[in-house]
């Protein structure tokens, strides 16, 4: 553990905050010609050399910098836009191989791989993850089917209203969906209080009128984002209460 905490240590050092974004921006355009890359390699073998402080083994250290090269290769290579995906499997790729060291430097890459197994076929394991992803899509498609009527009331109310950013009401839906599921496992329902508070303190423009909307539709639209948060809400509490059940049952 000890050798994945300072590998995980070296490599957010280097991938977020000594990368200059003129590096990240020479990568992006020049790709494998790009100087940067290379000097962003080298950076990753000695910052992860003089955290392993193996001085007598730096292969560890160089196979490592070599893989993170070749994954931001292939990143920069087809991630045309930079999206959260990519992002994503960017970094999971890194932290694999970060795992990958750390287990070969301490031999234990058979029994780590068995305690993943072990750990991952549990019930409560099976259970989290299932109600963690419950928790984020498919509530949300249930809310927005539930809230249709009201979506397309507002519609009628101003058609030409554009309030809202592109699919930020889903983000925020999932993401406070998430936070309270977390907060019921972890039995802390004070902090849900706390996230109910902070969302209370949305309010809509009330001279938005000037500007051809309607009175009425502001006060509707308040109402249907309180609709939609408490269906939220009440649906990520039901998913965490099943998760514990199962988890206390089936240990």
């Amino acid at each position: 553990m000890t050798e994945f905490l300072l590998l995980l240590l070296a490599h957010v050092l280097v991938d977020f905050y000594w990368q200059p974004t003129k590096w990240v921006t020479d990568k992006k355009e020049k790709k494998h010609k790009s100087r940067y890359l290379y000097f962003h390699v080298l950076l990753v073998i000695i910052v992860s050399y003089i955290a392993l402080h193996e001085w007598k083994n730096p292969w560890p250290a160089i196979a490592l910098g070599i893989a993170h090269g070749a994954i931001d290769l292939v990143k920069i290579s087809f991630d045309k836009k930079g999206s959260l995906t990519w992002f994503i499997g960017d970094q999971v790729a890194h932290l694999a191989t970060i795992a990958l060291t750390a287990l070969i430097l301490t031999s234990n890459v058979l029994p780590g791989y068995e305690s993943f197994i072990t750990w991952f076929n549990t019930p409560k394991t099976l259970a989290t993850l299932s109600g963690t992803l419950l928790s984020l899509s498919p509530i949300s498609f249930l809310v927005g089917i539930l809230t249709k009527p009201w979506r397309e009331e507002l519609a009628k109310l101003a058609p030409d209203a554009d309030d809202n950013l592109a699919n930020a009401g889903r983000w925020i839906g999932m993401s406070e969906r998430l936070l309270i599921f977390v907060f019921v496992l972890i039995n802390q329902y004070s902090a849900i209080g706390f996230l109910i508070a902070a969302k209370s303190l949305l309010r809509y423009n009330d001279k938005a009128s000037d500007a051809g909307i309607p009175p009425a539709y502001i006060s509707k639209k308040s109402e249907y984002v309180l609709v939609g948060t408490l269906m939220s809400y009440t649906c990520a509490i039901a998913v965490a209460l099943v998760v514990q059940i199962l988890s206390q049952k089936f240990k």
